[in-house]
This record gives structure tokens, C-alpha cells and sequence, in this order.
């Protein structure tokens, strides 16, 4: 009795060593952990934020500025190719 039950544990065990459906999702799971923590601490002090912000203003500056100095006129094409 106690031979068979050691023998369906040694059985159990000998499968569940060579199974390997659960090998890649344990991969995943080790790179996804690995992926928060570096966004994590990119965008943890807001530096990152900032910058991009900071950035975003000049720009939106930048384009204000020129589309006040550029006048009233209509020069340009319009989307169907036909002067304006």
C-alpha cells in the first residue's frame, strides 16, 4: 500500500517537473515586473513630466507666434489643390 502511494507521488511529481505550459507566463509575468519598475522610476519624481511639458509649451508658443505674424491673407492651397 504505502509502495503504490509512493510510486502515484513519484508519477505526480515526474509530470508536473516536465511540464511546461506555464514557462512562458512566468517569463511574462518576471519581464512585465521588470518593465514597471524602470517606468516607475523614469516618471516617479516628475523630471521626465517637466521636461515634457516644458516642451509642449515652447512648441505651442512657438506655433502662436507664428500664426499671429502671418497676416490675414490666404495664399495657400486649399485641400482639393486650388489656390485660395
Amino acid at each position: 500500500m504505502l509502495l503504490n502511494i509512493n510510486s502515484k507521488l513519484r508519477n505526480i511529481r515526474n509530470k508536473f517537473k516536465s511540464d511546461k505550459r506555464g514557462v512562458t507566463a512566468v517569463e511574462y509575468a518576471i519581464i512585465a515586473v521588470a518593465m514597471s519598475s524602470i517606468i516607475l522610476f523614469v516618471f516617479k519624481d516628475g523630471t521626465l513630466k517637466t521636461t515634457l511639458n516644458d516642451a509642449m509649451g515652447k512648441i505651442s508658443t512657438s506655433m502662436d507666434s507664428a500664426n499671429s505674424a502671418g497676416g490675414s491673407g490666404s495664399k495657400g492651397g486649399t485641400a482639393d489643390g486650388k489656390q485660395g
